[in-house]
């Protein structure tokens, strides 16, 4: 995968830099304290989160405190050196506003996987008549929607730019109704239950897009952005403090198709269950991301 130009090489720059002192941290692993993950109640989150614990735990024996908090909430704990790092930093658009923020105080890791945000309404509304953001200013469509956006939620990136589409396309008589995911979730299910509208706050991967026939309106003016790519940033001095971990963060990766199978799998049991499993299946292939950094420092040694 390809990661966003504008911080890939910086992750690639640190990791040759570090490359000399991996051996000797993988040895002293046991001895650190645990890896302070932060992770916002998001599903494909949860799972590329606790996936990443459980591999770190396992083959670097190293002990994983996963904390929990809204996503605004986890940059300022991150650049203040209370959390170590989040793996769910969606650039260059959704959460270019904390990146922005913060970014002297942060260290971009890698890429995990890529994703989209955008509004989407359930196939059961009528392109023909909503298959633009701009649609939503229709008089009858606006009375259909009882002049709401369902989101998750507030005060997130996603939540901020729909804020200013609101503004951008003049959508007047329109609100932003927030809850949380699954509470969007709920409200969009029992509105379809109805035979009502609803647009939502929608994005990839997700397991909504397996469970609902959703498509995503055009917007012309591009807020939302195109293809978003899932960043795992640290604090500042991470990196230098624990290579090996973040060497892992830099060749961690999810294929999408298999992302989303487990989070639509996790809705019929458990997240970790789920996770337990795959680890399992796929154990071979996490212990070569961590190879890759010892065979990166060995070629690296004089």
């Amino acid at each position: 995968m390809n990661a966003y130009p504008l911080y890939r090489p910086k992750a690639y720059a640190w990791l040759c830099g570090l490359a000399l002192i991996a051996s000797s941290a993988l040895a002293q692993s046991a001895e650190k304290p645990p890896v302070r993950i932060g992770w916002v109640n998001w599903s494909d989150t949860e799972i590329t989160a606790k996936l990443a614990k459980t591999a770190l735990e396992d083959h670097l024996k190293r002990p994983v405190k996963m904390v929990q908090a809204d996503i605004g909430i986890q940059f300022q704990a991150m650049a203040n050196g209370n959390i170590d790092l989040i793996p769910m930093v969606w650039l260059p658009n959704t959460h270019k506003g904390f990146w922005d923020k913060y970014q002297d105080q942060l260290e971009d890791l890698g890429v995990l996987y890529e994703g989209r945000i955008g509004w989407a309404v359930p196939e059961t509304v009528p392109i023909s008549e909503v298959a633009s953001v701009e649609d939503l200013n229709k008089p009858a469509v606006r009375e259909k929607l009882a002049g709401r956006i369902l989101t998750s939620e507030a005060g997130n990136g996603q939540y901020k730019l729909s804020l200013k589409a609101i503004d951008e396309y003049k959508l007047t008589g329109y609100k932003l109704v927030a809850s949380s995911e699954t509470g969007m979730l709920t409200e969009m299910d029992r509105g379809l239950k109805r035979g009502q509208w609803a647009v939502i706050n929608a994005w990839n991967p997700h397991w909504m897009f397996s469970r609902y026939k959703l498509r995503y309106l055009d917007e012309p003016k591009g807020l939302f952005g195109g293809a978003e790519q899932i960043h795992a940033v640290a604090r500042k001095g991470f990196s230098q403090e624990n290579p090996d971990v973040a060497y892992f963060f830099a060749h961690y990766s999810m294929p999408l198709p298999e992302l989303q199978a487990l989070m639509m799998k996790a809705k019929e049991s458990s997240v970790d269950a789920v996770v337990a499993q795959y680890y399992a299946a796929n154990k071979p292939r996490f212990t070569a991301m961590f190879e890759q950094a010892a065979q990166t420092a060995s070629t690296t040694q004089p």
